[in-house]
């Protein structure tokens, strides 16, 4: 795995260029500047696998060259850890935000730096059986998308969405923000109501548009504070939500359908698209572990794949009624 590490203290810089070899990392190019760094980036003859990013620097800061990289079509999935002396929420919220995929602070004991190195590189992989099973797939169509390569299992990463970042980052927010960090947090799941049958019915490109337009609805309509929404693939998203007050899910619901309703979204031959979604109840985290939050998230995403097949057992259950009726009234 290629890597680079950014950090205007040399002594971190000589720590880890002494560490990531011996852990099997040996390929690590360093720079002292977020500046020098954006020149070695440009310049670099193979891609980078790995960024590791300090936070505080000179001219430009580590969370600003995040957002840069993530920018940059080679490295929208590329593990970014953020290895900073900064513990405060704030900058922890920050880099997630930009796009950070992990977050370290030191003093760092290296292996726990290699335990994420080794998630790091496994993300990597994931991200690369994805691509190459969701290339095969857009193949076979012929189409000539040129955004992520996915099916619909992928969960893709939905860039230039405020409050949006990847699934692994938001598990990893919540496992770096702690007991202390967990109270007053929200963790909810969206699934959209007959997704698979909205996937096969879209090009690639239609359904990735789609994807993102559902994340922008659901991210906006969310105001109860710090917010992150990820999409989790399936047509499903989890969210986490910091804040005091209570969530009613049912409103929620509403405001995020009623946003998906404005957006108008339609095939590219115009047809309608019609998108509903469904919502899981929200589980209040309290002091609860980083641990048990990840663990709500895949509670909340199965409630609410239940949610959305309850919604289309009711819809038909409906339309059958509604066609016993009018037979009842034809033969009256």
């Amino acid at each position: 795995m290629k890597v680079l590490a950014v950090d205007d203290d040399p002594m971190v810089l000589d720590l880890l260029k002494g560490s990531l070899p011996k852990a099997g990392y040996p390929d690590i190019t360093t720079s002292h500047s977020a500046v020098e760094a954006m020149e070695i980036i440009q310049h670099a003859t193979t891609p980078f696998d790995c960024f590791l990013l300090d936070i505080q620097m000179p001219q430009i800061s580590g969370i600003e060259l995040c957002d840069w990289i993530r920018h940059i079509p080679d490295y929208s999935e590329s593990p970014i850890l953020m290895v900073t002396a900064m513990s405060d929420k704030i900058f922890i919220n920050q880099a997630f935000a930009a796009g950070a995929s992990d977050y370290v602070t030191k003093p760092f004991d290296p292996l726990e730096l290699t335990t994420r190195m080794r998630v790091a590189e496994r993300l990597n992989e994931k991200n690369r059986d994805a691509r190459n099973k969701g290339e095969m797939v857009q193949a076979l169509l012929n189409d000539s998308f040129r955004g992520p390569k996915f099916n619909f299992d992928t969960a893709f990463a939905v860039r230039d969405v405020a409050g949006v970042i990847d699934r692994i980052a938001l598990e990893n927010f919540l496992l770096q923000l702690g007991r202390g960090g967990m109270f007053a947090t929200n963790v909810f799941a969206f699934q959209i109501v007959n997704a698979r049958d909205l996937y096969e019915s879209c090009t690639p490109e239609e359904y990735f548009y789609a994807i993102t337009d559902v994340s922008e609805a659901i991210s906006e309509s969310l105001t109860y504070g710090e917010s992150f929404v990820a999409h989790a693939g399936h047509g499903a998203f989890v969210c986490v939500s910091h804040g005091r007050d209570q969530i009613d899910p049912e409103e929620l619901q509403m405001t995020v359908q009623q946003a998906i309703d404005k957006l108008e979204l339609a095939y590219d031959d115009w047809r309608e698209m019609d998108v509903q979604v469904a919502v899981s109840p929200c589980q209040r985290m309290g002091l609860r572990s980083g641990r048990v939050a990840v663990e709500a998230m895949d509670t909340a995403l199965d409630k609410a794949r239940k949610a959305a097949s309850d919604a289309v057992h009711a819809s038909e259950f409906s339309g059958w009624k509604r066609d016993l009726i009018k037979a009842f009234a034809w033969a009256g």
